[in-house]
Order: structure tokens, then C-alpha cells, then sequence
């Protein structure tokens, strides 16, 4: 719906610039802003969703309303390790992709050497195919990052020290860098 409404906005920011119309623009990018935003954190909170499901099997609504307060109630520390996370999922796509076509460099020179007249085109072509299938799998890897945030969010407030079910080098991790 959102991406529709967004579509919607384009088209009429389109037709604003054909009338030049500066105040009509104006208000166009304003709203195409604020639906940008708000499809981001409908994003985040559709994940956060997902993962309360997973956790505890409750309905989809219910699960939302249970995400959203377990975050706002942890916003500092969830904020932080979603950070550092996100930093980490860059890098490693970027570690995958240089690993995937310098790989691929050395095969291609010395493979194809003779049959090619550069090897910029295919290395380009692997590269971005690379940037791609790393993205996803780290997609995976981040979803991870903050299932298991979720859970010891959850056991946290859920349970007291001496009965969580976290490990005491997860909780003094979690305690030092979120």
C-alpha cells in the first residue's frame, strides 16, 4: 500500500515538473519523505513481528504490538547492536564480493586469458552478481542477529538473573557493547 501511495506521488511529482510548478514539488517531496520513512519503519517493524511470531507463536497483531514495546521499552540497546550489526552485514558483503571476484580474477587469467581482450567486463558482471547473493545471505545472517537479540531482550524482562536462560558470556557481552 505504501509502495503504492509512493508511485502514486512520483507520478504526480512528474506531472509537477512538467506544469513547473515549485510549490506543488515542494509539497510532493515533503510527502514522498514521510512515505519513504514510514515504509521503513513499517519494514522494521514487520521483522520484529516476524521474529515475536516465531518466538512465542502468538497472531501477527499481537506479536506487532508485543515487538514494538519490547523495543521501544530496550530502544537504546536494540539502536545500538542494530548499528554494529548493520556495519557488520556491510563489511561482510563487501569481504564476500572482493574474495568472490579476486578469485575469479586469478581463474579468469589464468584460464580464459587468451580468449578474452579484458577482463573488466566479466569481473564487473561477477562483481555485482557477488554484491547480490552476499547481500542475501547476509540478510540471513542479520535476521539472525536480531532474533537472538529479541530473545534475550525478552528473557531479560521475562526472567531474573539467576533463572535466564541466556549464558553469562552472552549477557556480559549484550551488557558491555549494547
Amino acid at each position: 500500500i505504501i509502495k503504492m501511495i509512493r508511485a502514486a506521488l512520483a507520478y504526480l511529482q512528474r506531472k509537477a515538473e512538467e506544469m513547473d510548478n515549485g510549490i506543488a514539488k515542494a509539497i510532493l517531496c515533503c510527502l514522498q519523505c514521510c512515505f519513504w520513512c514510514l515504509e521503513k519503519c513499517m519494514r522494521f517493524l514487520n521483522k520484529n513481528a516476524y521474529i515475536q511470531c516465531a518466538i512465542f507463536g502468538s497472531s501477527f497483531c499481537k506479536s506487532s504490538k508485543e515487538a514494538f514495546f519490547l523495543i521501544m521499552r530496550n530502544a537504546a540497546r536494540i539502536g545500538a547492536i542494530t548499528y554494529v550489526s548493520g556495519g557488520v552485514v556491510f563489511v561482510g558483503k563487501v569481504f564476500i564480493t572482493s574474495l568472490t571476484t579476486g578469485v575469479a580474477y586469478f581463474a579468469i587469467s589464468e584460464q580464459l586469458r587468451d580468449e578474452l581482450y579484458s577482463v573488466i567486463g566479466p569481473l564487473v558482471f561477477i562483481a555485482v552478481i557477488a554484491w547480490f547473493i552476499s547481500g542475501m545471505f547476509m540478510g540471513i545472517y542479520d535476521m539472525g542477529i536480531a532474533t537472538i537479540l529479541q530473545c534475550f531482550v525478552a528473557d531479560e524482562e521475562m526472567f531474573d538473573d539467576d533463572q535466564m536462560y541466556a549464558q553469562g558470556s552472552l549477557k556480559a557481552w549484550v551488557d558491555n557493547h549494547g
